[in-house]
């Protein structure tokens, strides 16, 4: 099913999908990256404001108390001298300014005044602990903001306390070279500032605070909101990179650990048999030899198709183990045919990562102590595993073909290193793969390949095999071509021992 879906007519569909995918993570991520930002400046200035207002709140209920001692109805003298003792002793050296309800004139530590024009004060919140939240306005310019005040009223008089919270804000901007605009509003939707630092920003987040009730409003400068953006889109692909090779290599560590598990248990329990294909010489029409090829017994009966575990078994480390025992069944079953010479040699097939670990010299040798007639082996060498230890593997043919054994190339031409191969080893026979000969007389035939194999064989002094021979035409333009040996369907299926013996005779 993943291989359908990852075959390349899908395939940039898929990356296209996969980089959308990537951006929208990343993007959310960007979302996730500015509401933190936020949230530590609505933290950082609720801390702020919150301490203000105490602060604030203590100080009026301080004049407010000391102002209940008094006869007055309007500012007077003695009004002031009670500011500036408050402003003497209190911690935070703020002015207080005392309103006495219908009056124009404002006491303060400095003195008394008149209520200032054109400015004049906008009532534009209240709290839960009796303060009322104003700011001042210009009428010149209503959305020119002012600092913030706050007071509390009673029927004799108001008063008034200022907390600028606006140095501090700006000041937090000036440090904050990522932002593009901060505002806050009180609960009423009022908008006690709006600060730009970069007209260029886009994507806005609100965050609204149990503690004040203010709401707050917070973007990043565009440029810095894409770097962002752009940082976590490639962290986004690194990772789903890693967490792809990560899983293609669990998923290999996994699939080898479990064919490992039925090869071993298709080993002992005796799964594993031979089956035995004839290599039929046309020109003497005889059986020549045959080919040992594992096959193996379900429990249910039916037959595993060697296709689906053929190649995972050659990577297999069982797989030496799974060649010694094909050895040794195929020299005791065929025992017989092979002293009656009725089948000259039995090809066993062999790959180089198994030569290279050097186990087969040492079996060949003990085979030979055990009075197995090893003469008659025929080791096809094939080609789907590279060779990386060419003495190692030179020293394997020269033991076997010491030992009278022969040595074949097979599947020539559609694996690692055929050229080399003929160049270096010295082989007795060379095998055309039946991908090539599967197209004889097709439009699809590449008989000049064939040929030139050919040429390279009777060159080298190589006797040519060509498996997969199904029909008469094939086997007649073979032997048009001189290859007379012949191994497929046209002359007989891969048979157990019992049926070969049956159809030799």
């Amino acid at each position: 099913m993943l291989n359908r879906v990852l075959n390349t007519k899908n395939l940039p569909w898929l990356v296209a999908a996969a980089l959308m995918l990537c951006a929208v993570i990343s993007y959310i991520f960007t979302l996730y990256e500015i509401y933190t930002r936020l949230e530590t400046r609505v933290n950082d200035f609720d801390s702020f404001y919150s301490q203000r207002l105490e602060s604030a709140n203590r100080s009026l209920v301080a004049i407010e108390q000391e102002l209940q001692g008094l006869t007055v109805d309007t500012c007077s003298q003695e009004v002031v001298d009670v500011l500036k003792g408050q402003l003497l002793t209190s911690d935070n050296q703020v002015i207080v300014w005392v309103r006495f309800t219908g009056g124009q004139l404002v006491c303060s530590a400095l003195g008394i005044s008149q209520l200032p024009q054109p400015q004049y004060y906008n009532v534009i919140g209240s709290m839960e602990n009796g303060l009322h939240i104003y700011q001042e306005v210009d009428s010149r310019n209503l959305n020119a903001k002012k600092p913030i005040y706050v007071g509390r009223h009673t029927e004799q008089y108001q008063l008034f306390i200022a907390i600028d919270l606006l140095p501090y804000i700006e000041d937090k901007l000036d440090n904050c070279s990522d932002c593009g605009m901060f505002s806050i509003q009180l609960d009423n939707q009022y908008e006690l500032f709006e600060i730009k630092s970069s007209d260029l920003y886009w994507g806005t987040l609100k965050y609204s605070s149990e503690i004040t009730g203010l709401t707050y409003r917070f973007s990043l400068n565009l440029y810095t909101k894409a770097l962002l953006w752009f940082g976590y889109f490639i962290a986004v692909i690194a990772f789903f990179s890693m967490l792809f090779v990560g899983w293609q290599l669990l998923k290999g560590v996994i699939r080898q650990y479990y064919w490992h598990r039925l090869f071993t248990t298709a080993l002992n329990k005796k799964d594993f048999y031979l089956s035995y294909q004839p290599v039929v010489d046309t020109e003497n029409l005889d059986c020549f030899g045959v080919e040992a090829l594992l096959r193996w017994s379900c429990r249910d009966g039916t037959t595993r198709s060697t296709c689906d575990f053929i190649g995972s078994l050659e990577r297999d480390p069982i797989m030496p183990e799974v060649t010694r025992w094909v050895v040794k069944t195929a020299l005791t079953e065929l025992r017989e045919l092979l002293d009656a010479n009725v089948i000259r040699w039995c090809s066993i097939n062999v790959s180089a990562m198994e030569i290279e670990q050097g186990q087969m010299l040492l079996f060949l040798n003990d085979l030979v102590e055990q009075g197995y007639p090893v003469e008659y082996l025929s080791f096809e060498l094939t080609e789907r595993v590279p060779i990386s230890n060419w003495q190692q593997l030179k020293q394997f043919i020269q033991l076997c073909q010491e030992l009278g054994c022969k040595i074949k190339l097979d599947d020539v031409g559609t694996g690692y290193g055929g050229s080399l191969c003929l160049q270096n080893l010295d082989f007795d026979y060379l095998k055309i793969d039946q991908q090539f000969v599967g197209h004889l007389g097709t439009p699809q035939s590449k008989l000049s390949l064939i040929e030139s194999y050919i040429a390279i064989a009777k060159e080298l002094n190589i006797k040519v095999i060509a498996e997969g021979v199904e029909t008469q035409e094939q086997a007649e333009i073979l032997r048009t071509l001189g290859v007379n040996l012949h191994q497929g369907w046209l002359y007989s299926r891969a048979l157990p021992v019992k049926e070969l013996s049956a159809y030799l005779k």
